[in-house]
């Protein structure tokens, strides 16, 4: 009898997602929604960790002002105002009948937990800061940046008085940008399969601290450089914000590592939304591109790397070779589709999680558009645990860089190997101590 029962239970259960699958996705109007594009991220072991933007102002958070500016912001954006569901190992975003509300509290929620209604994306604050932790799978930073500025502007509309809407942000009545939930990896792209490609190796000089570790608790040190002086050494030499923080930290662990055998690998976050034709989607879009740092390299003058630097992005940003790369991301879910449960899919995945990119991980999210409201907000950062070796995100925030130093490690010689490279340009910066952090793994399955 207890048999009948459990089984009459799986079926009425399955019965009800097949359902809600059937009737939304991103936005009520959508329908059988499979994840796709962040697909990767669903199968880790003990859960994919949080990002974490923490957006830093000048005077203490006000929660009523947050939770009724949240509430504006949703308006404009209900693909974040989801869940999942998993359905034979694959994941399908439906609309979530819990309104997200901003929490004041010291803990991050466990994404997808019953904790923060189920969401993928969770508001939280405490002090100064507001923390907006979001999942991998459902969007990357260039996908979530817009709502976080739409979010800032209320906030500030309420707690400071209006001030006129920075260019490019949205507001709660604009309309969705044409294909703004488009998943960019459902289908293969047509490419040039004639054209010669750039061919960099991938076998870069691995750092002592680049192995995966058991340890929850991952460290991190900020930096904050003077955004002025900054710009002027990447006009000087040639370079972009990016290629001058790729160049400073490699000839830095070149410095720490004089032996180096091999190229010392920057291993850069780079959009492709462009290059696939989905300018607008929020889905995640990422893939990695590669800067190598060799001896021969090492002997030219920084404008000649820079410059060089510049023909090696270009060419990895290039339309058809981004879409073969695209068809390969595209090529791993078609294999996860054949395989009819989550923990078939899971092992495939185990494969790719004990992976790592020497030598070290760059993430620039570019610039916030805050206009008059920069006045109020100090710093924002962008962080997540879970890191193996060491990784840089970096932003552009009112008049300076912040960059977050993230690593699985306590060392800070790499943080101040990279100071050292910036006293060498006269740039002024200042850092904290070390931070040891940790941002909780999803709970959208039971492990």
């Amino acid at each position: 009898m207890s048999n009948w029962l459990h089984d009459l239970y799986d079926t009425m259960k399955r019965s009800e997602k097949e359902m809600l699958i059937r009737r939304s996705g991103s936005t009520p109007e959508g329908k059988n929604e499979k994840i796709r594009s962040g697909q990767s991220y669903l199968y880790k072991r003990y859960g994919m960790e949080s990002e974490v933007m923490e957006v830093r102002f000048k005077d203490k958070i006000t929660g009523a002002f947050l939770n009724q500016a949240l509430l504006t912001a949703m308006k404009r954006y209900p693909y974040f105002n989801t869940k999942l569901l998993e359905k034979d190992g694959d994941f399908y975003i439906v609309q979530n009948e819990q309104s997200m509300v901003a929490r004041r509290t010291k803990e991050l929620a466990r994404l997808g937990h019953i904790s923060c209604g189920y969401h993928l994306i969770d508001i939280t604050y405490y002090g100064y800061s507001i923390y907006i932790s979001f999942h991998h799978a459902l969007c990357d930073g260039r996908g979530v940046m817009p709502f976080i500025e739409t979010l800032i502007y209320y906030y500030c509309d309420l707690k400071y008085g209006r001030k006129p809407v920075p260019e490019g942000v949205r507001l709660a009545d604009d309309p969705l940008l044409p294909g703004e939930t488009d998943d960019p990896f459902l289908q293969e792209y047509d490419f040039d399969e004639k054209k010669t490609f750039v061919n960099l190796p991938r076998d870069g000089y691995a750092i002592p601290e680049n192995v995966a570790t058991e340890e929850a608790t991952n460290y991190r040190y900020e930096i904050k450089i003077s955004g002025a002086q900054y710009m002027k050494a990447c006009k000087e030499h040639n370079a972009t914000p990016v290629i001058l923080l790729a160049l400073l930290m490699s000839r830095g662990i070149a410095e720490l590592y004089p032996e180096y055998d091999k190229p010392v690998n920057a291993n850069i976050a780079a959009d492709m939304r462009d290059a696939l034709g989905v300018p607008n989607t929020f889905k995640n879009c990422v893939k990695s591109m590669n800067l190598p740092y060799s001896r021969e390299f090492s002997e030219k003058s920084l404008t000649e790397q820079a410059t060089e630097y510049r023909e090696l992005l270009k060419a990895q940003r290039d339309r058809d070779f981004c879409r073969k790369e695209a068809n390969a991301m595209i090529g791993l879910s078609n294999k996860l589709d054949t395989l009819d449960s989550y923990e078939e899919k899971q092992k495939i995945m185990t494969f790719f999680e004990g992976m790592t990119l020497n030598t070290y991980i760059i993430s620039y999210l570019g610039t916030f558009r805050l206009g008059e409201n920069a006045q109020y907000i100090s710093e924002i950062h962008l962080y997540n645990s879970g890191t193996t070796g060491l990784g840089i995100n970096m932003i552009s925030c009112g008049e300076n860089f912040v960059l977050d130093f993230k690593q699985n490690f306590q060392s800070d010689k790499y943080v101040r190997a990279f100071c050292e490279e910036l006293e060498k340009l006269g740039i002024a910066y200042t850092v904290s101590d070390r931070i040891p952090f940790v941002t909780p793994g999803d709970s959208i399955i039971k492990r």
